[in-house]
């Protein structure tokens, strides 16, 4: 059986079909909320903000499939969430204070190098710049096409690619060096 494309579950949806939900839902609970965890950082609020994100998805109708692939919308959506909530929540600057402090050698944690791993790449993560943060968890987590990408962000799709190369150069600078935001 094809996969009914998203615009179609949508239409079904606003026509009172509750299964298309469950099925926009299935299709893109986990690389919505990777996207939000890896944003907000803390289980308890991504928990909330996708929730929060499902709801309007069930509610609002100011998607137009005319204006184009629904996958889009969605992370733009769930982009503007997170800023939102990133901006009530911290300041950029305690952000990067404790990315920092969590680079600084010797402080790695315990023995198990595969959590130390992980610590240092976020640690890097939270240490990029938001615009450049949110680059890299939209082509990586969220699965966006450069066009779509750029679409999001009002920018050209060869923006878009040059200012990934960018965040990708000062993230792997981050993780090998274990350098500062400040240097990038």
């Amino acid at each position: 059986m094809a996969e009914v494309p998203d615009e179609e579950l949508v239409a079904a949806l606003r026509g009172g079909e509750p299964a298309a939900f469950d099925r926009l839902y299935v299709r893109y609970e986990r690389r919505l909320y990777g996207y939000i965890r890896r944003v907000v950082g803390e289980s308890a609020a991504a928990d909330d903000l996708f929730q929060d994100i499902f709801l309007k998805v069930l509610r609002d109708r100011s998607y137009d499939p005319a204006r184009g692939r629904f996958a889009p919308w969605l992370f733009a959506v769930a982009r503007n969430a997170c800023l939102a909530a990133q901006r009530s929540e911290r300041s950029q600057a305690s952000l990067r204070e404790r990315a920092e402090a969590q680079l600084r050698p010797g402080e790695a944690p315990g023995p198990d190098a595969r959590l130390g791993d992980a610590v240092r790449v976020q640690a890097a993560m939270a240490a990029l710049p938001e615009p450049q943060r949110q680059l890299i968890l939209l082509k990586q987590l969220g699965e966006l096409s450069y066009r779509e990408i750029a679409g999001l962000m009002g920018v050209a799709e060869g923006t878009v690619k040059s200012r990934l190369h960018a965040a990708t150069q000062a993230f792997r600078r981050l993780l090998t060096e274990g350098g500062s935001a400040d240097e990038l």
